[in-house]
């Protein structure tokens, strides 16, 4: 029935569109219920008079069922006073758990009501806390970044204020294809080095790989090998297999079984990922014997007993 009634608004037929949304919505369903509440609230055609009571009502319904769409209506309604006596608290209340639901817009909206609006004191941290959720790299496409350029020059401007996540975030943007803005491996680096520097132990790896590739900087082994350690001295598995892959591929190393074997066992003690998992496995089962792998579990059991907890990340 929804979708029939958007094959109807589509084709500028309000009136039985909402007839359609109607019938849905009465049944219950909160995506027809928020769509219905969107054309009482003047966003889609004229097949009722504009009714902001209404539209809130019906948002409501919707909104109580999760549905984040009518969560941020719902939201925008209570923030601005439409339909509903003004409340900045709930609004805000309801944009939250918009953006707990993933809604990116959501999310762009605290981001700019915390970062320059009349609704709340000014909030730099908490701004950039909801820019960086909704802008990081696997989320933020080109229309994206188009649609909300200010907010992305805004966020990019000041995300030095934040803390390692958020510079991880950054840097991510800069070091990816097609996420918002043009991949510029320099100015990734400088992001990663500035995310390290505020603890993100994610950092220290892409800054190792990209000293290993050559990506920004100059190929150096030795670097790439420096900034590994230092995550992998965290208990970081990720940087562990890339310091084996190391030995593996003597890259600025000679090869040294002994040495792959350490790091190759220490980081088989979490769950890798299925293609790291395999080619730990098989070094550990083909390359090494009884006696070699005693000797290695043994030093491996002190570093456990002086490190943090061995993780992937």
């Amino acid at each position: 029935m929804t979708c029939l009634a958007v094959d109807h608004m589509d084709l500028q037929n309000f009136d039985e569109a909402t007839r359609w949304f109607r019938k849905a919505a009465d049944l219950g369903f909160p995506a027809a219920q928020y769509m219905l509440g969107s054309v009482y609230d003047g966003d889609y055609g004229k097949g009722v008079e504009k009714d902001s009571v209404e539209a809130v009502r019906w948002y409501r319904l919707a909104a109580d069922q999760g549905d984040a769409d009518a969560q941020r209506a719902l939201a925008a309604n209570y923030i601005l006073g439409n339909g509903v006596a003004k409340d900045i608290p709930t609004g805000l209340g309801w944009y939250r758990k918009a953006a707990e639901n993933g809604d990116i817009a959501a999310k762009i909206m605290l981001g700019g009501i915390y970062a320059s609006s009349e609704f709340v004191p000014n909030d730099t941290a908490e701004a950039v806390v909801w820019y960086s959720s909704a802008f990081k790299a696997e989320s933020l496409t080109r229309s994206l970044a188009e649609e909300y350029a200010e907010e992305l020059r805004w966020f990019l401007s000041v995300a030095e204020v934040g803390d390692g996540d958020v510079l991880l975030n950054v840097a991510n943007l800069y070091n990816s294809t097609g996420g918002g803005v043009l991949r510029d491996s320099t100015e990734a680096m400088h992001w990663y080095r500035m995310a390290a520097d505020k603890g993100s132990e994610e950092a220290l790896c892409f800054i190792g790989k990209m000293y290993g590739d050559g990506d920004g900087v100059d190929q150096d082994f030795s670097e790439a090998m420096r900034w590994y350690q230092l995550a992998a001295e965290r208990g970081n598995a990720g940087a562990m297999f890339n310091i084996g892959m190391m030995y593996v591929c003597s890259q600025g190393v000679s090869l040294d079984k002994h040495e792959l074997g350490f790091w190759f066992y220490l980081c088989s003690k979490c769950s890798l990922p299925q293609v790291q998992e395999s080619t730990v496995q098989e070094v550990l089962t083909t390359k090494f014997g009884p006696d070699s792998l005693a000797e290695i579990r043994e030093r491996a059991q002190r570093w456990i007993e002086t490190h943090p907890k061995i993780h992937f990340r």
